[in-house]
């Protein structure tokens, strides 16, 4: 009965995030919770996909761990995302023991970057929203995990990307109000600018720069200008 009530209590947490920031929340708290690092929020990559920025939808990997992974073309050939598109069954990672049969290189850079950021082991809990559409959570730190969290963690990973699959259907058709300035620093944002160049090329104060960004970030629900740019790039409210 203390199970199941867990369960229920859970159950109506997740039904009650009305943002990607109330969900960002509760998943860093989740995250501290099991002494852990990390989580992420993903949609399975199609072939077209090949950099972690674009496949992500919430977590709290550091930006640059992001831009690394991305920059070194880490998520061809990732033997867990060929996992996940094989089996919808949760495991347990060692970033060690995963990449063993990976390419010399792509090997030691992955375990390497992992290792940096505490991430080196963890979980991935396949899941797939009402449509059809394939995902995944995954929480990553010093440990793996026991059977019994993880039936808990993949009944949470499915509630909260089911939940965050209506959040983002609901953003599709809830038109968001920008400024023009917000539109020129995200787009120039995500054009890879910094702040003190996008100040130089709109003739405004880097403050004035960060003002504009920072309210962008909290009208995408978003919670660091990397995030945004992905929610705006998905949302079609910026091209570059």
């Amino acid at each position: 009965m203390k199970l199941e009530a867990e369960f229920n209590r859970i159950e109506e947490v997740a039904a009650g995030f009305n943002t990607h920031y109330e969900v960002f929340k509760y998943m860093k708290g989740l995250t501290q919770d099991l002494g852990m690092n990390a989580f992420l929020f993903m949609t399975l990559p199609t072939v077209d996909n090949v950099e972690i920025g674009a496949t992500k939808i919430i977590t709290n990997w550091p930006a640059e761990m992001v831009d690394y992974y991305d920059a070194h073309s880490l998520l061809i050939d990732s033997p867990v995302i060929r996992r996940m598109l094989r089996s919808t069954s949760p495991f347990n990672y060692d970033v060690e023991a995963i990449n063993t049969n990976r390419g010399e290189g792509k090997k030691s850079t992955v375990i390497e970057l992992f290792f940096r950021y505490g991430m080196e082991k963890g979980a991935y809990f396949p899941v797939h929203d009402a449509a059809g559409g394939r995902g995944a959570m995954s929480i990553s730190g010093p440990r793996n995990f026991s059977m019994i969290e993880m039936a808990k963690l993949l009944f949470i990973a499915t509630l909260i990307y089911d939940r965050l699959s209506q959040l983002t259907l609901n953003e599709k058709h809830k038109p968001i109000e920008f400024t023009p300035s917000e539109l020129d620093c995200l787009r120039l944002t995500a054009g890879g600018r910094k702040g003190n160049e996008i100040a130089k090329l709109l003739d405004l104060t880097e403050n004035a720069v960060n003002n504009h960004i920072g309210s962008a970030i909290k009208k995408l629900g978003c919670t660091t200008r990397t995030q945004a740019v992905v929610s705006a790039l998905r949302l079609n409210i910026i091209r570059v």
